[in-house]
């Protein structure tokens, strides 16, 4: 019994030395074996031309409200807008559109694949096919619209295909405009040349 404890209390004792050493030795070899770390590969960093950047500046999801002389509310939006590079003022757009509300119920929709809007000089152009359509149930599609923001007016820039209360017709040109009487409405007037498919109305 007495061999017994004088053999545990040697093994305590040792152990009391040993454990702390292996302890100390293990935790060298992680510091000695370890990775060095590269802080500057670890930080992501985005690869951004700022030069490009600053050329290609746009605007997403533009708005423009006003009113026109004759008291119709205009609205025109964008799904992207870049300022003019010719520094004439405006922006080209893409994804255009515009609603004309007039006083007496009438309302009138256009909307382009691309276009320019200047607020300076009061001007919107729809280019890239373009569509008209009117609460009175007329639909117009030509290649391109131009159309005023101080008044009530809307001009096609090439032939026009137009689908009509009355049925289809084709012409050279269309002019929507406020009617020179006082409280006349609005006239739509189509010219150049017009082929009328005429349907009556059962």
């Amino acid at each position: 019994m007495a061999v017994f404890d004088n053999f545990h209390s040697r093994l305590v004792f040792w152990l009391k030395i040993l454990l702390p050493l292996a302890v100390y030795a293990i935790l060298s070899t992680l510091f000695l074996v370890s990775r060095r770390i590269d802080f500057e590969a670890a930080i992501p960093y985005a690869e951004v031309d700022v030069d490009a950047l600053v050329r290609d500046q746009r605007v997403t999801a533009p708005e423009y409200a006003g009113q026109t002389e004759d008291g119709a509310r205009v609205t025109v939006t964008a799904q992207v807008a870049r300022p003019a590079q010719d520094n004439t003022g405006g922006a080209s757009a893409e994804g255009l559109a515009a609603l004309y509300q007039a006083p007496g119920g009438l309302t009138v929709g256009l909307a382009s694949g691309f276009g320019r809007l200047d607020t300076t000089a009061g001007n919107l152009t729809l280019t890239g096919g373009a569509a008209f359509e009117a609460s009175s149930g007329y639909t117009v599609r030509s290649q391109g619209f131009s159309a005023k923001l101080d008044r009530t007016e809307v001009t096609s820039t090439g032939p026009v295909d137009v689908t009509a209360p009355f049925g289809d017709l084709q012409a050279g040109g269309m002019l929507l405009t406020r009617a020179p009487a006082a409280d006349a409405g609005y006239l739509l007037v189509f010219n150049g040349g017009v082929q009328l498919l005429y349907d009556p109305q059962p």
